[in-house]
């Protein structure tokens, strides 16, 4: 037996280190990359030396010699490449609406020298090793040709887990190329291949009589199967780029930025503010980013924030709460590290808990460069009265976080209660600045500052009722980065608001393959408002319509459609937050609308 494991393990600690050691050095500043290009180039030589000297020899110890020698030869291809000296004839991001086998040749020539480096290095190992005994280095070499490829070819096609942290700064114009999809066509095909090849390994290395040939093939049998899983890494929900985060240690912030974070419950508005204000950062100088949290594990507000003049950062799947903050805090310092952002706006989802984002701002490897954090939390003046009874707890903890309170919607509700809802937030936070916006356009006009009588009946006896002067009812207040907040990361860790578990949410998708009627989807979300499929909170979705797109919404009770300029790989596809969803129903009811035009 420890004929066959310790060569698998060697393999597989070779694998993950070299992979690693790639990682850490391609994030090093650019001014290093010619010591470790030059570092590589002797090594790579050094191996193809020793691959030469190998191939006549037959020993245990020559087949481990080769193994190493074919992978590390292997290990100057990547090196070369992602730190940017042999890529190939394109180097900026496909153009919008590009598609097809333009899309494929544009893929193409980013990478173009890059796989000629590749084909020139298997021919010159071919002719060193050639008619010699021991292949191993040469079939070593192109195992992780075929991942390499491979794993290429299924990121192009669209996976579900991108890694697209691990991709340097110089390198992001490839993420245009790079496709987020749960699977596509090519991926059973890529693993059934990997599958056979390391299953006939497995069974010539069992069959070996050498310890020579059962350490090869094992050697091989397990780079093939670490294909395998590598790409399963690539469509299951696992945080598999964990095992190389120690390789992302020498990605540091270079410099001190500004945190926005875009707060507000389900259908609040917060990506039509979130499109406004990065409209209006448009004209400052200086790079913005965007990281965006949906709920779901569909996610469409990247999608209708991307093409704002910012760079767009998903982070899917779930609330930003305890079970996501580590994930949060990587990204977070992954992509401050990568784009060097002056600002970077945070839109978590309608349930995140946002002390414990604040949290993370305040960890010791972000908190230095933290400039100032600002808190806007999004209102829906239509909704909050129903909201607030149903979750006080929440509201309150958000106001009292809040830099600015912004209640949008103003103009479905009538005066008296939009005076109500500002009277409410303004005794959960008596020194937040509270305005008024309409599609997330803030009103020019200033909030009344006169006492109502209708106030809320949740609203806790002992706050004081507080008549704000100048400087507490305009200026609102900005977190900075170097100071002592009531909200440290130790209460966090105990402290926080769990409000998804408090409503017991829970969130449906499905992709919408065919296009839809307009005037059927429009009585679907009807039916939707009406109750007709459960307690739906939150609609959002996009689908294809004529010779167009359709952006349509369910929020605080009310349906809206718009037309969408979609890019030329968007997926058409609806997302469902809510309770007790009938989920069959829906999808039916969604089905119908492709089917009715269709008909």
């Amino acid at each position: 037996m420890q004929a066959y494991v310790y060569p698998a393990m060697f393999a597989l600690f070779v694998w993950w280190f070299s992979t690693g050691a790639i990682i850490f050095l391609d994030n090093l500043p650019r001014k290093t990359f010619k010591y470790s290009m030059v570092g590589a180039t002797i090594v790579s030589l050094s191996c193809l030396y020793g691959l030469k000297i190998t191939a006549t020899q037959t020993s245990l110890v020559s087949a481990y010699e080769a193994f190493f020698f074919g992978l590390f030869a292997w290990g100057w291809q990547e090196i070369s490449f992602y730190m940017g000296y042999v890529t190939g004839t394109r180097n900026e991001p496909c153009p919008e609406g590009c598609s097809g086998w333009k899309h494929f040749g544009h893929a193409v020539e980013t990478s173009l020298y890059h796989e000629v480096a590749i084909i020139l290095s298997a021919c010159a190992i071919f002719i060193l090793t050639r008619h010699e005994p021991n292949q191993i280095g040469m079939w070593t070499f192109m195992v992780l040709w075929w991942m390499h490829q491979s794993a290429k070819l299924n990121v192009f096609f669209g996976v579900r887990n991108l890694n697209e942290e691990f991709l340097p700064e110089h390198l992001t114009f490839l993420k245009s190329f790079l496709k987020s999809k749960p699977m596509n066509l090519f991926f059973p095909i890529s693993i059934t291949v990997s599958m056979v090849i390391a299953t006939m390994l497995f069974e010539h290395a069992a069959s070996a009589t050498s310890a020579f040939e059962r350490s090869g093939d094992t050697f091989l049998g397990t780079m093939m199967a670490l294909a395998i899983l590598e790409h399963w890494f690539l469509v299951i929900p696992l945080p598999a780029g964990k095992l190389w985060k120690w390789g992302l240690a020498s990605r540091k912030p270079s410099k001190a930025f500004d945190v926005e974070i875009v707060a507000g419950f389900l259908g609040a508005g917060k990506t039509t503010f979130m499109t406004r204000r990065l409209n209006d950062l448009g004209a400052l100088p200086g790079k913005t980013v965007v990281l965006v949290n949906d709920f779901a594990s569909v996610g469409l507000d990247g999608s209708l924030l991307n093409n704002q003049g910012a760079d767009v950062v998903e982070l899917p799947n779930g609330c930003i709460c305890c079970s996501l903050r580590d994930d949060l805090s990587r990204q977070l310092e992954d992509t401050v590290s990568r784009f060097a952002p002056d600002r970077v706006l945070i839109e978590p989802s309608g349930v995140a808990d946002i002390a414990s984002l604040i949290g993370v701002m305040q960890r010791p490897a972000l908190l230095p460069f933290v400039r100032a954090l600002k808190i806007t939390t999004i209102i829906d003046a239509g909704a909050f009265l129903e909201d607030y009874a149903k979750l006080p707890a929440h509201f309150a903890a958000q106001a009292k976080l809040a830099s600015t309170l912004i209640i949008n919607k103003a103009d479905v509700v009538s005066t008296t209660e939009r005076l109500a809802v500002a009277e409410t937030l303004r005794r959960l936070n008596p020194a937040v600045a509270i305005v008024t916006a309409r599609y997330g356009h803030i009103d020019p006009e200033p909030l009344p500052q006169a006492r109502i009588a209708l106030v809320h009946d949740n609203a806790a006896p002992d706050e004081v009722p507080h008549e704000c002067d100048d400087h507490c009812s305009h200026a609102g207040h900005t977190h900075h980065g170097h100071h002592t907040h009531d909200h440290h990361e130790q209460h966090h860790e105990h402290h926080h608001n769990h409000a998804a578990s408090d409503l017991g949410f829970t969130s449906w998708n499905t992709e919408l393959h065919s296009h839809c009627n307009a005037d059927a989807l429009q009585a679907v979300l009807d039916g939707i408002v009406g109750g007709k499929f459960g307690a739906i909170a939150r609609v959002k979705g996009l689908a294809k319509s004529g010779n167009g797109w359709l952006h349509f919404d369910v929020a605080g009770g009310r349906a809206s459609m718009t037309a969408f300029a979609a890019s030329s790989d968007e997926q058409a596809r609806v997302v469902a937050i809510g309770k007790n969803i009938h989920e069959s129903e829906l999808a039916a009811a969604f089905l119908a609308c492709d089917v009715k035009l269709a008909a």
